[in-house]
């Protein structure tokens, strides 16, 4: 549930002398507390055992130092929900103690700071940057007096001059370059732009001592007195010398003009302490409204606000009094109208070769926009929050004059009743269990009774219309009446089924908690266990994908060219050929070693379709019996009645396969192999006891054999990437590990079950799909057949930030007959589509500086819906594929891909066919 910034999540007290700790409702909720845990009389580890590991032990030592002082007690750390996520929390206390200094009572209240601190990081991020352009603005600045001499340099003007700033500043360049033309050449171009009093934009060569050429687009502007006479002029280069070569460092150069553009919105300052002057830009009329370029230090400080001038005073002349070269601080600014702006300021040192501060140079931020958005954006979620929260109940509405019922969607479903079906007084008594209808019944008339307009106030039973399901549900209303009549009747309804549920599980429980303290001791030691195990699969998880993400990129140049190369080459030379052949299925072995790693890494993008297991097993009967050989015999045992699935048909016929090949090979003298199927309930028990396993229906698919069984040691790392039992060169070890990818993607479980010389039992749990669908979507199969080639009118865009990987692909495009226009970013992308409306085809990277291909594809659209888009990807977290699925009506092909794969999906995106899987 989304919190508010700052709201209160609850309220605790502890009783320390007796040491009984009691939480509230909303406390419990916050922590993720196991509903069937009483409120009441908790321990401190209960609730602490829900804090984020990470933050634990410095909660723990916290309160030992506030039970130790006493007074009050400030804390932050993260809690895990309900939901199982984190989010930070402040604890805010009191500890009360006896005279002899002893903790008697601790009472507090839980606020959510989690807007807070993201806040706090975006602004620690705008820092930051903001460090990052003062202290090194990208390329040469610099400024020179009318008679060409350099006043100032920043790190790359001492760069590119190859001498110290003290060696060049009151220089000129015939005095500073080496090379006499290309310092008459920078000359004269100096003089040009004082004379004329017009900034411009050039391109000059530079050459180095070492040899080396190098191209710098530089800036010049004349640099005018408060007269506005030229009295010399200031300049910025930038190397493009990267541009000339590539268009990747074209981009590059615009990324740091376009950040040095928005840097000059900020208020900058120039503060000369010899005379006390400080020097402004333009902003500080356009952003503080103060019609003035030059002003002291003193009307700096009296424009702040009293509430900080004397904090800011202070904290700017301790770093310059103290020798240090940055400060930065946050306070309220005078605007000319009297008002105040929240700034963000920061300023560096600069010193004399002696240390002795000459100057302080900074900028100035409003915050104004930010602080209003902040407070906008809080007002919103503390509306979200409360509608969220009445979210919970149903509202419910008996209007007594004319006889009718006015429920919403969420009162029918606590009757099972469909939303669309109107509903009467008739349908809620009918609904109402049997025992309940009575006492029911004579609240309600009290409420509506003249005389005694009662509050009406019941817990309740219904069975629902449709479903026959049994419910539990909390009214509350109240009688509307006009003189002595009542007219209506209103209120609101929630359904406690959990709570009725939670409180018998709860007195089951406290009847057999004695009896099972050693039982629980030893399940809450197995959770532990597998939840660390369960953070280091997730853990070498993304260490795979990102390996296979990488891999996948350096593959796709690979395979492309080789496909090319060897249809280019036919059959003309075929020792070349047969080479040709075995690079190319060399790369394809490793681009099928890349998919198991996404497999395992749950980033693989799966399609997911309505499956009947059974059909599917039998379906595979064949393909197993022909995998497992002649020495092992097959069986399969099918539930009669099994419940539909819903999951990628290919990945879970790959599971099935891996299954049973590892049950082959742990078989070699031969033996029995049997694929089960089952439904089956995981019960919140079993769920309790297995780390990320959701309590509910599944459907069971499990593998057995009769071989040689595993060890403890072995099971505990059977999921593990490349762990093999088996000899050098007889397996990847990514078989298992594919397995716990895809069933973890697919919101599954799996167990092994094993006993050395007995066998393993593989069980994959996989959740049920609750609606059967009517009929099987299907995607009929494309024949295969010759390259299907294009039109000279087919216009394709490929738009790929990796030039070896665009090449290939324009390359082959244009072979098939298409017209082929390419860009290396989606801003090129973008200026194509607009001069080029004749485009078919948009073919796309998703993942790129900048806007991504998904975000290129929406702008796209906007003004041309129509347009077909195929995108191509070597990673699949990305703006196509969420919750491990690709996006409905997204056409997709991996990387890497060859030249046959490219025309059929390319063919098959313009002719409007289905994507392919």
């Amino acid at each position: 549930m989304a919190m508010a910034a700052g709201a209160i999540v609850g309220t605790w007290f502890w009783d320390v002398a007796r040491d009984r700790l009691s939480v509230d409702e909303a406390l419990a909720h916050a922590f993720g507390l196991d509903p069937a845990l009483p409120r009441e009389n908790l321990r401190l580890e209960q609730v602490v055992h829900t804090v984020h590991p990470d933050d634990q032990a410095e909660l723990a030592e916290a309160i030992r130092a506030a039970l130790a002082r006493g007074g009050r007690y400030v804390h932050q750390y993260r809690a895990r929900g309900a939901d199982g996520g984190y989010r930070w929390l402040e604890a805010v206390g009191r500890v009360d103690l006896d005279a002899g200094g002893r903790a008697v009572r601790f009472p507090g209240v839980l606020i959510d700071i989690g807007e807070r601190r993201r806040l706090e990081a975006e602004r620690d991020q705008a820092r930051s940057l903001l460090d990052s352009f003062i202290e090194a603005v990208p390329g040469v600045v610099y400024a020179k007096d009318r008679q060409g001499r350099l006043l100032i340099g920043n790190r790359g003007t001492t760069e590119l001059i190859g001498r110290p700033p003290e060696a060049y500043i009151g220089r000129t360049d015939a005095e500073v370059l080496s090379d006499p033309v290309q310092a008459a050449a920078v000359m004269a171009a100096d003089a040009r732009v004082m004379d004329s009093g017009q900034a411009e934009q050039l391109e000059e060569a530079v050459n180095f001592p070492d040899g080396r050429r190098a191209w710098w687009l530089s800036t010049k502007a004349p640099l005018r007195d408060e007269a506005g006479a030229v009295v010399g002029l200031v300049g910025t280069s930038l190397d493009i010398t990267a541009r000339r070569t590539a268009e990747q460092g074209h981009r590059e150069i615009e990324e740091r003009y376009r950040l040095a553009a928005q840097a000059t919105n900020d208020a900058i300052w120039d503060w000369r302490m010899a005379d006390g002057h400080v020097i402004w830009n333009e902003a500080l009329r356009t952003l503080f409204g103060h019609d003035i370029a030059q002003t002291s230090a003193h009307w700096w400080l009296e424009h702040i606000h009293p509430g900080d001038r004397a904090r800011i005073d202070a904290e700017i002349h301790a770093v310059i009094d103290g020798g240090g070269s940055a400060w930065t601080g946050e306070y309220r600014f005078r605007r000319a109208d009297g008002s105040y702006a929240s700034v963000f300021d920061r300023g560096t040192v600069l010193r004399d070769a002696g240390g002795a501060p000459v100057r302080m140079i900074g900028a100035m931020l409003d915050l104004s926009a930010r602080r209003q958005a902040e407070a906008v954006l809080a007002e919103r979620e503390e509306r979200l929050r409360l509608a969220t929260d009445a979210g919970d109940l149903g509202f419910w509405d008996v209007d007594l004059v004319h006889d009718q019922l006015v429920w919403p969607a969420r009162t029918k479903a606590m009757f099972g009743i469909p939303a669309d079906v109107p509903v009467s007084m008739r349908d809620f008594y009918e609904g109402l269990h049997p025992d309940d209808r009575e006492a029911t019944s004579a609240a309600f008339a009290a409420a509506a009774d003249p005389a005694r307009r009662a509050l009406y106030d019941v817990e309740y039973r219904t069975v629902g219309k449709e479903d026959g399901i049994v419910r539990w549900v909390a009214a509350k209303g109240r009688g509307l009446f006009e003189d002595d009549r009542c007219v209506r009747v209103v209120g609101v309804a929630m359904d406690i089924t959990r709570r009725k549920a939670d409180e018998a599980r709860l007195k089951e429980l406290n009847e057999r908690l004695e009896a099972r303290v050693a039982e629980e001791v030893a399940s809450r030691l197995q959770v532990e266990e597998a939840l660390r195990q369960a953070q280091k699969m997730e853990a070498v998880g993304q260490l795979t994908g990102g390996i296979a993400h990488d891999f996948n990129n350096m593959l796709a140049t690979v395979i492309g060219p080789l496909d090319v190369l060897a249809t280019r080459l036919g059959d003309s030379d075929p020792r070349t050929r047969r080479y040709i052949e075995l690079a190319l299925d060399g790369a394809l072995r490793a681009a099928q070693l890349t998919q198991r790693l996404l497999a395992f890494s749950r980033q693989q993008p799966l399609q997911p379709v309505a499956l009947d297991p059974n059909r599917l097993v039998a379906g595979m009967s064949g393909l197993l019996a022909h995998s497992l050989g002649s020495s092992v015999r097959l069986e399969t045992v099918l539930a009669g009645g099994i419940w539909w699935i819903h999951a990628d048909e290919n990945q879970l016929e790959n599971v099935i396969l891996n299954l049973a090949v590892n049950a082959r090979d742990a078989m070699p003298d031969g033996g029995r192999l049997t694929v089960e199927t089952a439904n089956c309930d995981l019960d919140h028990r079993y769920a309790a006891d297995n780390a990320g396993v959701q309590a509910g229906q599944y459907v069971l698919i499990a593998v057995t054999d009769t071989g040689a069984g595993m060890t403890p040691e072995v099971m505990a790392k059977a999921f593990d990437p490349f762990f093999t039992t088996k000899q050098v060169g007889r397996g990847t070890g990514l078989g298992l590990s594919q397995v716990y990818g895809f069933v973890k993607q697919s919101a599954g479980h799996v167990k092994i079950y094993s006993e050395l010389g007995q066998g393993t039992t593989v069980k994959v749990y996989l959740p049920r799909l609750l609606r059967r669908p009517q009929q099987q979507d299907a995607n009929p199969a494309r024949a295969a057949s010759a390259l299907p080639l294009g039109e000279a009118r087919e216009v394709v865009l490929v738009v790929e930030d990796e030039p070896a990987v665009r090449e290939f692909s324009v390359q082959v495009l244009e072979d098939l007959g298409y017209r082929v226009l390419e860009a290396g970013g989606a801003e090129a992308a973008l200026r194509l589509l607009d001069a080029h409306p004749e485009i078919t085809l948009l073919f796309t990277d998703v993942v790129m500086p900048g806007l991504n291909g998904r975000q290129l594809a929406d702008r796209a659209r906007e003004t041309r819906p129509d347009l077909k888009v195929l995108f191509t990807t070597g990673y699949s977290r990305n703006a196509v594929v969420h919750n491990g699925v690709l996006d409905p009506g997204v056409h997709l092909i991996g990387k890497p891909f060859t030249a046959e794969e490219l025309a059929q999906r390319v063919r098959a995106v313009i002719d409007g066919l289905a994507p392919l899987r």
